[in-house]
């Protein structure tokens, strides 16, 4: 279903360059072929990455499930800083739905980031039909329902469905193979569905870096000092190949649906190109870039992430 790193990437991962040194990633593995994604993880277990991690008193759908809402919410406990000044650092993950966030790459740029706009109805930016329309993705009780680990409040909301699309997007390419696992059944082509966003770097970049905090908060195991390989990590790598280099050429995630297009990252002044030579701009929309999302109307409240008493530790709310 999936294709597992092989010797010549291993060799790859050792000796090749990135293009862009200050890249999600904190060593030269970003301009590796295509190998979809990697729900096996570079040190190529049996298992696949749901699971490896899904506890045995749980399913991979309530582990999905927790994976996803972490990543949009925020986990509240430090994690171990991905490229530190201080090898003993810690930052503290806010969450996708954070309006006060900040990405730091590693050569410590820090760029504001505010991705709430592109849920909560303030941008014409959801593909319909090929029309760019405004769609109110918190509508099911934003983050309170996710830190209460449901995808919302209702079945019936515009959150319930994005939120189950997620856990069988994710579901999919991390490997979850439970015969009772929700298939997938959105759009094949990432990049139509993100037609009108015009996405930049930095903001891929932290919403990736957002499900990598999420998979270190419940125990995936992250990258070592020395090689940085770990689990947490080719999670990074698939998400960044896969969604986030411009050009990028049709790719196959579900083995039911074709390979579709499916970079995401639209703006000209800051994404990544695809390196080699199967890079098919041509086949995008506006050649790859994207169409800058117009203001459906005031700004919605943003959604309220101060709950000091939330942790992974504790199972959600309590000290």
């Amino acid at each position: 279903m999936f294709l597992k790193f092989s010797t010549v990437a291993a060799t790859l991962l050792a000796f090749s360059y990135a293009q862009d040194q200050c890249n999600l990633l904190p060593v030269a593995i970003q301009e590796l072929p295509l190998y979809s994604l990697v729900p096996h993880t570079l040190n190529k277990t049996t298992q696949t990455i749901c699971e490896r991690y899904t506890p045995a008193n749980s399913t991979q759908l309530a582990w999905i499930t927790q994976l996803i809402n972490l990543a949009f919410t925020g986990d509240y406990v430090p994690l171990p800083d991905l490229w530190p000044a201080d090898p003993n650092g810690t930052y503290q993950a806010s969450g996708i739905l954070d309006p006060n966030a900040v990405y730091r790459d590693p050569c410590y740029t820090v760029t504001p980031i505010n991705l709430v706009p592109y849920f909560n109805g303030t941008y014409k930016s959801n593909n319909r039909n090929g029309q760019p329309v405004a769609i109110n993705f918190l509508d099911g009780g934003s983050v309170p329902a996710l830190r209460s680990n449901v995808p919302a409040w209702d079945t019936t909301s515009n959150q319930y469905k994005l939120l189950t699309h997620f856990y069988q997007y994710f579901g999919l390419i991390l490997g979850c193979s439970s015969p009772d696992f929700p298939q997938y059944t959105g759009s094949a082509s990432q990049a139509q569905v993100h037609r009108f966003m015009d996405l930049k770097a930095p903001e891929m970049h932290y919403f990736i870096h957002s499900v990598y905090d999420a998979a270190v908060s419940l125990g995936v195991a992250g990258p070592d000092l020395v090689t940085h390989v770990g689990d947490a990590i080719s999670i990074g790598i698939g998400l960044d190949n896969t969604f986030n280099k411009k050009c990028s050429p049709p790719q196959k995630i579900a083995p039911y649906q074709p390979a579709e297009l499916q970079d995401m990252c639209g703006d000209e002044a800051t994404c990544a190109h695809w390196a080699f030579s199967n890079a098919t701009c041509a086949a995008y929309n506006q050649s790859g870039f994207g169409v800058p999302p117009s203001l459906a109307g005031p700004m919605s409240p943003s959604p309220s992430l101060c709950n000091p008493h939330y942790s992974v530790a504790s199972g959600g709310y309590g000290a």
